[in-house]
């Protein structure tokens, strides 16, 4: 009687075991199917974009002179702008052959324009996972956009960054991205931001795939009377396209030029 207990139970305990043992194995291959279809269903922003000038204004300068102004409030208009401390005072007379033209102090580093926020003339590269979009360009400086459905740090214990803190979903063909805690600073086309201040980006494809645009709303009720939305265009790069490596030396004079005129032919 005890030995035919024993073997029921050891039966029972082989026949458990082999449920337990496909459940666990059944397991995975779900979920590699649900991140599948995840895949499938996000838009496709892999690769390398470069910004363009679409209204044909011949310098970024000029694009953004185009957009919309920001309202600003009272209080956020009396804010004094600094420019970027690497800049130097613009040199207008005429420079003869091999005399440089000095643009900047030479430092290194930096994140880009808009605080590293938007993208300059420098191709930008965009990298999907999971959990995570990476946005890197031909320079210093990467955004971390977290997937993973975690909230904003407390700002109260959070140091101000020029990238901010990013989190990201994607809402049907759309890429949205909300930033918080960035340093104080400038904003394209008259803005102003403060750590407080949130801004949302919504990355979206053209049907072919070939052309993105990136808009920017920034609000934030001390600073803006509405929230002030521009958008910047990118064109995709050829496949295979990589960075190039950024090269950078403070310590080299010619750092901090832009053109050397050459000696006119006669």
């Amino acid at each position: 009687m005890r030995r035919s207990r024993r073997r029921a139970f050891l039966l029972f305990a082989a026949a458990l075991g082999i449920v337990l043992s496909l459940t666990m194995w059944q397991a995975p291959t779900e979920s590699v199917a649900q991140r599948s279809t995840s895949v499938a269903a996000r838009p496709d922003l892999e690769g390398g974009w470069v910004r363009i000038d679409p209204e044909g204004s011949g310098s970024f300068g000029g694009l953004t002179s185009k957009f919309p102004r920001a309202v600003l409030t009272p209080a956020a208009a009396a804010i004094p702008v600094g420019r970027d401390p690497d800049d130097v005072n613009p040199d207008a007379k005429p420079h003869g052959p091999g005399d440089p033209y000095i643009v900047s102090q030479g430092r290194c580093g930096g994140p880009g324009g808009a605080g590293g926020i938007e993208p300059n003339s420098a191709a930008l590269f965009i990298v999907q996972a999971d959990d995570e979009v990476l946005l890197t360009r031909e320079g210093p400086g990467g955004r971390h956009i977290y997937m993973d459905g975690r909230a904003h740090p407390d700002l109260t214990r959070w140091t101000p960054i020029p990238l901010g803190h990013s989190v990201g979903r994607y809402e049907g063909a759309e890429l949205v991205v909300d930033t918080m805690g960035l340093t104080p600073g400038a904003v394209t086309a008259g803005g102003r931001r403060t750590p407080e201040t949130r801004l949302t980006e919504r990355y979206r494809l053209t049907p072919d795939g070939k052309r993105l645009t990136i808009t920017y709303t920034w609000n934030d009720p001390k600073l803006y009377q509405k929230p002030h939305t521009y958008s910047l265009e990118f064109d995709r790069l050829p496949e295979g396209s990589y960075a190039f490596e950024g090269w950078c030396d403070s310590s080299d004079p010619l750092q901090r030029q832009s053109i050397v005129p050459p000696a006119q032919l006669q």
